[in-house]
């Protein structure tokens, strides 16, 4: 592989990363966000979440519609995340540099 090559590999790859650095924390500022936004009747602490505020994020019928809004951010912060973390490991296994 010439150096050029190389260069722009190394620098897509530190892309990627920093990129998926970025839609990590964009990941739990937007599930936090959606966690608060819960319908009134709606316990975090109890049956209707399995006693686990975060699987309001599985549920939308328990989200308000600003809560959903941050759902759906969260979740394309997730498929972002796995994205730049995914296609910069397949690409190293296709090419064998994955070791």
């Amino acid at each position: 592989m010439s150096q050029a090559l190389a260069d722009v590999a190394l620098v897509g790859f530190v892309a990627a990363l920093f990129a998926a650095f970025v839609a990590w924390f964009a990941i739990i500022i937007f599930g936090f966000k959606a966690i608060r936004r819960v319908r009134p009747a709606v316990e975090l602490w109890g049956r209707g979440t399995l006693w686990n505020p975060a699987n309001v994020l599985l549920s939308p019928s328990l989200l308000t519609e600003e809560g959903l809004r941050y759902r759906h951010k969260c979740l394309v912060s997730i498929g972002v995340f796995i994205a730049c973390v995914g296609i910069p490991l397949l690409i190293a296994a296709i090419t064998g540099q994955l070791k």
